[in-house]
């Protein structure tokens, strides 16, 4: 089994187990490991296979990953490598040989799913976590004197469309006056990747990130002068109907829509 072990001074943050799936580490909530601190980048580094072993690669990051207490741009990891990523500590731990894994699974793609959490573990295998997700299920059936056979048979009920966000600009340049929020994170910037493109020579190139949690939107900001209902805004967010944003002079409402 290998893993990694988030720590805060002395403290231990959370445990996550390794699998073939890239892990992103970084301050934006669509990391796999979240570390809200000013001194880590919006997307860090990242851990992903390598044939039988598992490689750390900074993503270009304004502070730097080390890893024992050396600097690096990318590393194989050894077992007992300590990676510190601002003020915090990742322990990598490998206990054993790992399987093999084709080399389109083990290389980072593209695209990478954030992974569900599940009683403060991140399970990256799949294989577990949907036996793990199996065996919940049958024990709350159980709880509930369904019998296993009759849960199993019954069908499923279809699941209710999610509601999206709708971001409506109430002042402001920007291209539209509104955005749907259907991207796992829509960015507020100047970039060129941006959801909501902001007009100017000095606009930050990523102001705001919001990602989709679950049936929710979370708000984080990342540079320049970020409001919240009139109020500076520090720190990540959960959004509400009729939220108002204010973003390097544009603002925006949320609201959700069928």
């Amino acid at each position: 089994m290998t893993k990694l072990t988030l720590k805060f001074e002395e403290r231990v943050l959370r445990e996550i187990l390794m699998g073939p799936q890239v892990v992103k580490i970084g301050r934006l909530p669509d990391n796999t490991v979240v570390i809200d601190n000013p001194a880590v980048s919006g997307h860090h580094a990242r851990i992903f296979r390598e044939s039988n072993n598992y490689v750390l690669e900074d993503l270009g990051s304004t502070n730097g990953t080390f890893v024992n207490e050396r600097r690096v741009t990318r590393h194989m990891l050894a077992n007992s490598d300590v990676i510190q990523v601002g003020k915090h500590r990742l322990l990598f731990e490998q206990a054993g040989a790992e399987e093999p894994v084709p080399a389109e699974e083990a290389a980072p793609s593209p695209v990478e799913q954030m992974i569900p959490e599940l009683g403060g573990t991140v399970f990256l295998d799949t294989k577990a976590q949907r036996e793990l997700l199996a065996k919940q299920m049958a024990e709350a059936q159980a709880a509930k004197g369904v019998p296993a056979a009759v849960a199993a048979a019954a069908p499923a009920a279809p699941a209710a469309p999610p509601k999206l966000g709708v971001l409506t600009v109430l002042a402001g340049r920007t291209d539209q006056s509104e955005y749907t929020l259907q991207a796992h994170t829509s960015l507020i910037g100047k970039s060129e990747t941006a959801t909501v493109r902001l007009k100017g020579w000095f606009k930050p190139k990523v102001a705001a990130a919001i990602a989709r949690k679950g049936d929710g939107y979370v708000l984080t900001p990342v540079a320049g002068k970020v409001m919240l209902n009139n109020q500076p805004l520090r720190e990540r967010h959960e959004l509400r109907e009729g939220d108002v944003l204010q973003v390097s002079g544009l603002t925006l409402q949320f609201n959700l829509k069928s």
